[in-house]
Formats: C-alpha cells, sequence, structure tokens
C-alpha cells in the first residue's frame, strides 16, 4: 500500500498524465516516480503514437512535480520491456517524407529524455529491442535483469531499416563504434553480462529485484551516490579511429568493404547505416540525427523494405498456432533414429527443456547421435553463448535407448508424441507406425519425417491415422529455422495442434502444408535441382553454377546444398516430383544421381559428394574426382553451350519461382506462410518478399485454381537468351517470344483468370491439359519475357539492371541476419602478427580486436 502522500502524488501523475492512461500507469514511491509501460491486451509493448504521447504527458508531470527527485521506467510485462516501434505505423506512410517526419518525432522524443533535468533510470527485463533499445540509450542509467529472455538488439536493418529514433547516434557514443557497428549491421541480440561488459547497460541484476534496485539507483542519481552512465575510457586505439579523420577513413572504408562482401550489393540498409554514424561522428548529433532522418524515410519508401516487412509479418504469423493451444502440451518426446536429422531433432527439444527419448538400433548409432548434439552445445560454449552448466543441463534431458536396452519400451510407453527419423522407405515406415501404435497410449501422436513419401501411404495401414502426422525438419536442424507440418486426410485437427505446438516451442518457425509430393520446399527446390543438373551437364563448370546463384543473392550454390541436403535424399526427391510433375521436371538426365548414390557418392555426410570434404581440407573448395569421372558421359550426350552468368541465374531462379507460385496458386499453402518459406528453406530472394500469389501481397486475392497445363512452356518464363539456351531441349518453346501486358509482375507468367492483352508477335495454338474438355481450358502463356518485353531496351546492360530493379532478388536463408554485415567489419587491419600485435599496442589486445570476437549466438 503507498502512504497518503504517497498516494496523493501516484494521483497527481495520473491526472497529469491525461487521468485516462491506457498504455502506462504513474506511481510515486519514496521521491521516485515509477512508469510502468503495459499496452493493454498486447504480450509485448510495443512504441505506439498513443503510448509515446501518454510518456511524454508523464514525463512532463515529472519535471513539474517539486516531489519527484528522479523517474524509473519499467515494464508491467512480465517477461519483455520495449519490443520496439510499432512496424504497421509505416504502412500509414506514404512518402519517404512521411515516414523521415515519424523518425524525426521520435527522435524529439528521445532527446527529451536524455535532457531531462530529473534522471531517468531504465529498468529492463526481456527483450529490449529497435526503439526499446533506443529508449534505454536516452536514459541517463540502464539496469538489465539476467533473465534468460532478456536481450537486447537494434535489429532493423533486418527490415530494411536503420535505427531511426537516435539509435545511430548514441549506441556509438555509448559502446564504441566498432561495438555499434556490429550492432547495426548484424541485428544480433547481446545478452545481459555482455552489455554490462562492453558498457551497454550500467548494472545486471536478479530479475525479482529488478523493481527495487532500479528505484534505489534512481535515489541514488538523484543525491548523487550513484554517477549517470559513462562510456569506459577509450584505448588509443578506439580514439584514433572515432575521433580522428583518417582513423575514421580507415574504420567506415573496412566496414564498406566488408559491408559490400557479403550484401553483394543487393540491401540498400547497411550502407546508410554506415552514413549516417559517420556524419554524426563527424559533426555532431544534431547533424546526424537529420541525416539519420532523412535516411529512415528513404529507406522505408524502398521495395525492399517493404518485401523484408512482408515477410516478417509471415514470420509472425507462422508463430501463432492456427488449430490453437493444445489440452495437454507434449512434455516427452522419442525420437526414432539417431542419425543426423534425429539427433537434431532432439537436440531442439532437449534444449527447451522437453524430456527426451532417443532411440537407435545399435549403441554405435546411439553414441554417434549423442556425440553430435554434444559437440554441437560445445561449439556454442567456446563461443561463450552458453555456459557448461547449462549445457549439462540439456544434455541430460536426453536419454539414450538401444534395441539391447530391455526397458526402452517403458520409457517409450511415456512419450506423448514420438518423431520418427528413419530411412526413407515406405515398408520400414509402416513397420515403425505399427510396432508404435501398439505400444503407444490411444492419443499419442507419431510424426513422421519424411521428406519425399505421402503421408496418406505412410498411414494407410494405421489402425489410428487421426494420430499420424507429418513433421518435416531441415538440415541442420539445429540451423535451420523451418518446419512443415503436414496432416492427410485423416489427421484430426488435435493432432495437428499438438504437432505445431511442439513445433513453436522447439523455436521452429511452423507451416502447415498440404500432403502432395514435395511437399512445398522440396517441391520448389526439384525442378531448381533439375535445371543445375541440366546446366552441368551441359558444359558449365559446377563451381562456376554455384558463384552465379551466390552472386544472384542466393546464400549457397545448387551444387552445395545438394551435398548438405545429402545426393541420396536429392535422388529421392527428384525422383518422386517427377513421377507428378512431369515435363515440369525436365531437363537434365537424373539418372546421374542415381550413378552417385550407387558409388557412395551422398554428399558432405559421407565426406564425398560434388565436392570432397576429406579432413584437412575447407570443404567446397575442390571437385570431387569421382564425380567428374561419372558426369564425363553425361557430358559427352548433352549438347554443350557456354552460358552467361545472366542466363545461368534466370533459368535457375525462373524454375523454382514458377513452380512456387504455381503451389500458391493451387492453395498448397497460405500466402504469407507461403512467402515465408520460400525464404526460410528455399534461399529465395528476401527483399523480393518471397513469391506472390495472383494478388500481390494480398492474401484474401489467394483463390484455388485449376491444375496449370503439363507443358514445359506453360511453367517457365524466362526471356529470349533463356530459350536459346533451352531451344535444343525444349523444341516446344517458340523461337519468338510472345509480348503480352498482362503478366504477372514482371515475371512472365499469366493470372489464372486473366486473358492474354495486346497483341502478340507470334501465335501459340492453346495447349489442352491433361484433364477436362478442351474448350473449358485457357491458352498457355509460352515462354514470356518479362515487364516491357514489347518496349525497346537501349542496351544490353540498362536490360540486366531493369530485370534486377524489377526482381528484387537477394536472398538469405532462415533469416536475413545471416547475410547483413559481419561481426568483424568494423576493425581496422591488425598487424600481420601475434607479436607484431603485442609490439605496437602493449597491454591493449583487445582494443585491436574491438571486442568483436565475443559471439552471443
Amino acid at each position: 500500500r503507498l502512504g497518503g502522500r504517497a498516494h496523493r502524488g501516484a494521483a497527481r501523475l495520473s491526472a497529469a498524465a491525461g487521468g485516462a492512461a491506457k498504455n502506462l500507469t504513474v506511481e510515486h514511491k519514496e521521491g521516485v516516480a515509477l512508469i510502468r509501460l503495459d499496452a493493454p491486451g498486447e504480450k509485448m509493448n510495443t512504441l505506439t503514437t498513443a503510448l509515446m504521447t501518454e510518456f511524454q504527458e508523464a514525463l512532463s508531470a515529472v519535471e513539474k512535480d517539486a516531489g519527484v527527485k528522479a523517474a524509473v521506467v519499467i515494464s508491467g510485462k512480465p517477461d519483455n520491456f520495449i519490443a520496439g516501434a510499432d512496424i504497421k505505423m509505416l504502412a500509414a506512410c506514404k512518402t519517404a517524407e512521411e515516414a523521415a517526419d515519424l523518425a524525426a518525432a521520435g527522435q524529439k522524443i528521445m532527446d527529451r529524455i536524455e535532457k531531462c533535468a530529473k534522471p531517468v533510470v531504465a529498468a529492463i527485463n526481456g527483450p529490449a529491442m529497435g526503439g526499446g533499445l533506443e529508449v534505454a540509450l536516452a536514459c541517463h542509467y540502464r539496469m538489465a535483469t539476467s533473465h534468460a529472455k532478456t536481450q537486447l538488439s537494434v535489429p532493423e536493418v533486418m527490415l530494411g531499416l536503420l535505427p531511426g529514433a537516435g539509435g545511430t547516434q548514441r549506441l556509438p557514443r555509448v559502446v564504441g563504434a566498432q561495438a555499434a557497428l556490429d550492432m547495426m549491421l548484424t541485428g544480433k541480440s547481446i545478452k545481459p553480462d555482455k552489455a554490462k561488459k562492453m558498457g551497454l547497460v550500467d548494472a545486471v541484476v536478479d530479475p525479482h529485484a529488478l523493481e527495487r534496485s532500479a528505484l534505489a539507483a534512481a535515489r541514488g542519481l538523484a543525491d548523487g551516490s550513484v554517477k549517470k552512465s559513462k562510456r569506459k575510457k577509450r584505448s588509443y586505439l578506439e580514439w584514433f579511429l572515432e575521433a580522428t579523420g583518417p582513423g575514421r577513413a580507415v574504420l567506415f572504408g573496412q566496414a564498406e568493404k566488408a559491408v559490400k562482401a557479403k550484401t553483394k550489393g543487393k540491401y540498400p540498409a547497411p550502407p546508410k547505416i554506415l552514413e549516417v554514424a559517420k556524419v554524426g561522428m563527424a559533426e555532431g548529433h544534431a547533424a546526424g540525427s537529420r541525416a539519420e532522418a532523412k535516411a529512415f524515410g528513404e529507406l522505408a519508401a524502398t521495395k525492399e523494405s517493404a518485401a523484408l516487412r512482408g515477410i516478417f509479418f509471415g514470420q509472425t504469423a507462422c508463430r501463432k498456432n492456427p488449430y490453437g493451444a493444445p489440452a495437454k502440451p507434449v512434455d516427452t518426446v522419442g525420437v526414432l533414429g539417431a542419425g543426423l536429422m534425429g539427433a537434431g531433432i532432439a537436440q531442439v527439444t532437449a534444449v527447451k527443456g522437453i524430456t527426451v527419448l532417443l532411440k537407435d538400433t545399435n549403441a554405435a548409432g546411439l553414441a554417434r547421435g549423442e556425440q553430435q548434439i554434444a559437440d554441437s552445445l560445445g561449439k556454442k560454449v567456446k563461443r561463450k553463448s552458453l555456459s557448461p552448466f547449462v549445457r549439462d543441463t540439456y544434455l541430460a534431458k536426453v536419454v539414450g535407448l538401444t534395441d539391447a536396452d530391455a526397458n526402452w519400451e517403458s520409457f517409450f510407453k511415456k512419450a506423448g508424441l514420438v518423431v520418427e527419423a528413419v530411412p526413407e522407405e515406405l515398408s520400414i515406415k509402416h513397420k515403425v507406425v505399427a510396432q508404435m501404435e501398439a505400444l503407444l497410449g490411444p492419443e499419442a501422436i507419431i510424426a513422421s519425417n519424411t521428406s519425399t513419401l505421402p503421408l496418406a501411404h505412410i498411414a494407410q495401414h494405421a489402425q489410428r491415422p487421426q494420430n499420424v502426422v507429418g513433421m518435416h525438419y531441415f538440415s541442420p536442424v539445429d540451423q535451420m529455422p523451418l518446419l512443415e507440418v503436414i496432416p492427410h486426410a485423416k489427421t484430426s485437427e488435435a493432432t495437428c495442434a499438438q504437432a505445431v505446438d511442439l513445433g513453436i516451442r522447439q523455436g521452429k518457425t511452423v507451416i502447415v502444408v498440404k500432403d502432395v509430393p514435395g511437399f512445398y520446399v522440396n517441391r520448389c527446390l526439384g525442378p531448381m535441382i533439375a535445371e543445375a543438373m541440366a546446366i552441368v551437364q551441359s558444359g558449365t563448370d559446377p563451381v562456376a553454377l554455384n558463384e552465379a546463384m551466390k552472386g544472384f543473392g542466393f546464400p549457397v550454390g545448387p551444387i552445395t546444398l545438394a551435398d548438405e541436403v545429402g545426393i541420396d535424399v536429392t535422388m529421392h526427391v527428384v525422383h518422386n516430383l517427377t513421377e507428378d510433375l512431369g515435363v515440369r521436371m525436365a531437363g537434365a538426365d537424373l539418372q546421374f544421381l542415381d550413378d552417385l548414390v550407387a558409388k557412395g557418392i551422398r554428399g558432405k555426410k559421407t565426406s564425398s559428394g560434388f565436392f570432397s570434404y576429406e579432413k584437412g581440407q575447407k570443404g567446397g573448395k575442390a571437385l570431387n574426382p569421382e564425380m567428374l569421372a561419372l558426369l564425363a558421359p553425361y557430358k559427352a550426350k548433352a549438347a554443350q553451350a557456354t552460358l552467361a552468368t545472366q542466363d545461368i541465374q534466370y533459368r535457375m531462379a525462373g524454375r523454382f519461382i514458377n513452380e512456387a507460385l504455381l503451389c500458391l496458386q493451387g492453395a498448397a499453402a497460405a500466402l504469407a506462410r507461403g512467402r515465408w518459406r520460400a525464404v526460410a528453406a528455399g534461399g529465395l530472394a528476401c527483399t523480393s518478399g518471397g513469391p506472390r500469389g495472383p494478388g500481390g501481397t494480398r492474401p484474401h486475392a489467394l483463390a484455388p485454381c485449376a491444375p496449370p497445363p503439363p507443358r514445359r512452356r506453360d511453367q517457365v518464363a524466362l526471356g529470349r537468351r533463356h530459350r536459346r539456351g533451352l531451344r535444343d531441349r525444349f523444341p516446344a518453346i517458340p523461337r519468338r517470344p510472345v509480348s503480352l501486358r498482362g503478366h504477372h509482375r514482371g515475371l512472365g507468367l499469366l493470372r489464372p483468370h486473366e486473358p492474354p492483352r495486346g497483341r502478340p508477335r507470334g501465335a501459340v495454338p492453346p495447349v489442352p491439359a491433361r484433364d477436362g474438355p478442351r474448350e473449358e481450358r485457357q491458352a498457355p502463356a509460352p515462354g514470356l519475357r518479362g515487364r516491357g518485353a514489347a518496349r525497346r531496351r537501349p542496351t544490353r546492360a540498362a536490360a540486366h539492371e531493369g530485370r534486377r530493379r524489377a526482381h528484387s532478388v537477394p536472398c538469405a536463408l532462415g533469416a536475413p541476419r545471416a547475410s547483413l554485415g559481419d561481426r568483424r567489419i568494423a576493425r581496422a587491419p591488425p598487424p600481420s602478427s601475434k607479436r607484431a600485435r603485442a609490439a605496437e599496442f602493449p597491454g591493449d589486445s583487445d582494443s585491436v580486436r574491438g571486442g568483436a570476437d565475443q559471439d552471443t549466438g
């Protein structure tokens, strides 16, 4: 209870704050105003216009009240401080100027906090991201808890933006330019202990002691017993790099080179961040703030930012269970098979505190799986992102079992869900389902990690088919964020709810897809892999193919992808898809993959794939001689061609994009979720926003449509040069392109309900579908060119630039952060050896590294 005087003070502040505050409350505790942020009806606090208006009013009341000596900003939410600004506010900005005004308004509020005559303490528990961290930076003292969810970051770069409320100006002053650029360019999260070490927070306390510790710190600031937050003393190197013109030239020159190497020029935000931070360091806070607001507005108006924000909303939607919360969440999970996938599934489950029963047929297989988990967690311990104690608690959650253990069945009877990760053979899957049904309870769920087999076939002999569902993880499981949940026709909604809930608890971005061959991601990757094999068989070097697609924006090349996934898995995927997609999988002699598998060449897991992965040799550097020997006969049979890099890129990306669009048009997936999964697991362009349905970005415009005609020319729209490369293999493609105005978003794919418009320069007879009367089918869209096909372009370079801008095709796998900068980009070139470093910077080796080697994961 508050005393009478304290109660009257709280009442005065609440009245001054508007009397009907909805997003915050103000309490008066022994001369300190406790401003508690709590957005009603929301799980997390975000900086909305309403909240910031109320906050300004509360701050004015604090400044005017003589009885208040200091203030504390704390969250009323149990596990978060402020998750950032409300991104939806940007949707209301129609121009770059409006977005710049929005950033300038945020800067004004932060400046007012910083200039407040009374000390303000930020009490942080849980995430303080983006605008939340900018609020904390403007405060005079920052205190964070040791809670596992507490993390500090400025992730705006992942949305194609920059910290727009003074973050690019204050962060370098607080933690130094190198650490600040590292945070702003990568968007990585900083844990409390590291934040304290780098000066981002002033104190770390227990979560239960946060409020009273913050109040004590506020009183200490008011009476002078506690000093305001100050940056630690800079080393000579830091002083040179930040405070001198030549030093800044070195610092930002190295940063620009690293950013360009990482982003390939596909992301506009990182260069803007460097530009704005440089202005602030050279010309001061006011000039830097003006540059920051202007750059924020320019970035908000870019198509890259719009696409990344769309991906963010799709990812957020995937974190919600469409089936609702299950009646009883699973607390024990069984995993059958301790191979690469099984061990990965066990790891991501155990680290979330769920007991895992990991079973293999023999002790050797189980030991290999357990060692994989221990090695993966051990790497985090070495990077100091995990303590040895926490690692051991995770490992203790994994119970290893084999067929030789007499009591393994008694353990599995306790499992609420069992994931099988056994070989991709239907007979083995049937045996596993029958064995588990006889052992498990009537409500227990059997999940298959199949990547190729239809779930309906796996469950066809099951006694309880309603309890059988697909859970398709992607390798490596502990790194790939995506999980496909695949119900078949008889799967119950309760089973789906349990499977999706488990995936969300594992930290996965969960999507629900139809039970069709390849599901979604593999269905899109299949035609692209077929095209890769065709290009290699026609004479293109596999390394050149990899580099071409990495230059296009893919995180890894298709040849490396096949090695990572496994050539045997790739072979099963393409063969199963060939039966369903027919000519859409044409172009290469896929028997080549069978020959590789028959020779034991199965990818990185066997140290032998398209590349050699021998110990002591860095993978991906040397082509496997055995693979080249098997490839030679196929190259002799295929027509050899020298392809330009752009032709390779268009052929590869065209196969992926068109299949993704056909999946969305066929209602194989919801639009937002389909766009996200194409980026997360398929490597498609983040800044293109993923494949879009007929209605662009509007989910309600997505509707089921009839299957497309089976001809290759109906599916691929790659332009004139692409057709020249495919003419020998696909003679049905017309020699001259057809110019249509009705093509979809510059990709040359007609909307299913829209007839061709304009005057074609060539006539193509209609092609009937496999079923249905001929007169009910529309004519296909053969070999369309990109947007503006009928217009003349002045030069080839201009045409390439136009296509690049229209398609917007950088990409990042799982999440954008992996492509946006480098943890070590903002450092001056170090001396060539450790001895030279010690001689040049005696006693100051940390200043050379700039703290960039401290990785928080």
